[in-house]
């Protein structure tokens, strides 16, 4: 099975270069990466281009970049999807690292039916700035990590670092279900056939809030299912500050558009990967 992985991201190319890396020291490599840049500048360009020309870089490297016109992630998501030429795509922001074993659970879990989905470790901001200035990977549960969580770093979810592979553990712990917030769009893959099946994502979510859970109910609605990779596929997230808030006009908007879905049982979205022509 080919497979692509979508990297969205915007204006954080340091950030940006400790994913990729994160990337290359996979335990199974991706067959390519696809940068969905979503109208970062020059030095996002050129972090791309040095480590595409670096020793590290092991799979195809493509940067598929739109014009900055404000929050368009769907729309760049999309795009890249239709650049891809892998049968799976798996999804990582660009400011998270993953596990060496993040792609290789992804894989061993994977089904035609089904998109998963894990969580992430919020990494504090002293910590983060740390990693990015160092240029060093935190892709496992370590001292530094735990020392910072505990300690009141600002490290929060520490525990979701932890690899737990027992199917028998897992199902008593209730591991490999999906929570009631759904699919986290920083870490989740789906057969690309059944992205097409849901028209992908949906370019009328106008900021960065719930569009990822919309996408699981729609999974949903096609009769798919959501499958669980938490403490397997695992991701660390790079603290910035929070950009949307829930009594936002743009989060409420979102908001309607969801509720449709459930209201209606809609399984795709009109404004997605293909256009509605009706």
């Amino acid at each position: 099975m080919k497979v692509s992985v979508i990297v969205p991201t915007y204006n954080r190319p340091k950030a940006l270069e400790l994913c990729l890396l994160s990337l290359a020291s996979q335990l199974r490599l991706p067959d390519e990466v696809l940068i969905a840049d979503d109208g970062s500048g020059a030095e996002t360009r050129m972090t791309i281009e040095r480590f595409r020309a670096s020793e590290n870089c092991q799979f195809e490297l493509k940067h598929i970049w739109q014009e900055d016109d404000g929050f368009r992630k769907p729309r760049i998501l999309n795009e890249s999807v239709r650049n891809a030429t892998g049968d799976y795509l798996v999804f990582i922001d660009g400011d998270c690292l993953a596990h060496r074993y993040w792609l290789y659970y992804h894989l061993r879990y994977a089904e035609p039916d089904a998109v998963l989905g894990g969580k992430r470790v919020d990494l504090g901001q002293h910590l983060t700035e740390t990693v990015l200035s160092e240029g060093r990977l935190i892709n496992s549960m370590g001292f530094g990590l735990l020392w910072d969580s505990l300690v009141g770093g600002g490290t929060r979810k520490a525990e979701e670092a932890f690899v737990v592979s027992s199917p028998r553990l897992r199902s008593w712990a209730k591991m490999n279900r999906i929570s009631d917030d759904g699919i986290w769009g920083c870490n989740f893959s789906v057969p690309k056939d059944l992205f097409y099946a849901i028209n992908g994502c949906d370019e009328d979510f106008l900021d960065g809030s719930i569009e990822d859970n919309d996408l699981g109910i729609r999974v949903l609605n096609n009769g798919a299912k959501l499958k669980s990779v938490r403490f397997l596929a695992n991701v660390f997230h790079l603290w910035h500050k929070s950009s949307w808030s829930f009594t936002s006009e743009k989060y409420q908007h979102n908001r309607r558009i969801m509720e449709q879905r459930i209201a209606l049982k809609e399984s795709r979205c009109r404004n997605g990967i293909v256009k509605s022509v009706d």
